[in-house]
């Protein structure tokens, strides 16, 4: 039982989202004073603070150690899987709030970036009601948990690694120099 909850306890830290995160949701309007068509710049800050939000939420660890105490276990697990779905429900929304972009390409990058984060969030929403519904924490309810937890890891990783791929008009590559949100 004790080798089970430290693999589950190990494998939401390795979320990277089981504490509060430093990230910030959705910018308002940039106020630099960029060229080019304002609309696509306020666009493209938006999308770089979504990703800045998932990059800062990925950067926190497990902020208390294993507890002995099974109830304990099961509400910081339980926890921990609700912290890692309200950071995808901020991203979602997010990214959702992009859409209708001002030209039909941008729309497209979002869907692709939304839909890998959208399965990763139904997984962690899945391995919570599991432990939430459990009686105990057996080795099959941490099995499940962890699988879930996996799969949601990875799919969440494919997300995160076509934000930074995602193909966009030239305009929104340029209009990324302006955005504050993007670093320069």
């Amino acid at each position: 039982m004790k080798r089970w909850l430290v693999a589950a306890v190990a494998v939401v830290g390795l979320t990277g989202c089981a504490s509060p995160v430093a990230g910030r949701a959705v910018a308002g309007p940039t106020t630099s004073a960029a060229a080019g068509n304002p609309e696509v710049v306020r666009w493209v800050n938006n999308y770089c603070a979504m990703a800045n939000y998932l990059v800062a939420s990925a950067g926190v660890t497990l902020d208390q150690e294993a507890s002995a105490d099974p109830a304990t276990a099961k509400k910081s697990v339980s926890d921990s899987l609700g912290r890692v779905v309200d950071v995808l429900d901020v991203a979602l929304h997010d990214l959702e709030g992009l859409t209708p972009a001002p030209t039909p390409a941008a729309d497209t990058a979002v869907e692709v970036v939304s839909e890998p984060l959208t399965r990763a969030r139904d997984k962690f929403v899945s391995a919570k009601a599991t432990v939430d519904g459990a009686a105990e924490m057996t080795p099959d309810v941490f099995s499940t948990v962890i699988q879930d937890m996996t799969e949601a890891v990875t799919v969440m990783q494919e997300g995160v690694e076509k934000i930074g791929v995602v193909s966009l008009p030239d305009e929104y590559r340029d209009a990324a120099e302006h955005a504050e949100e993007c670093g320069s």
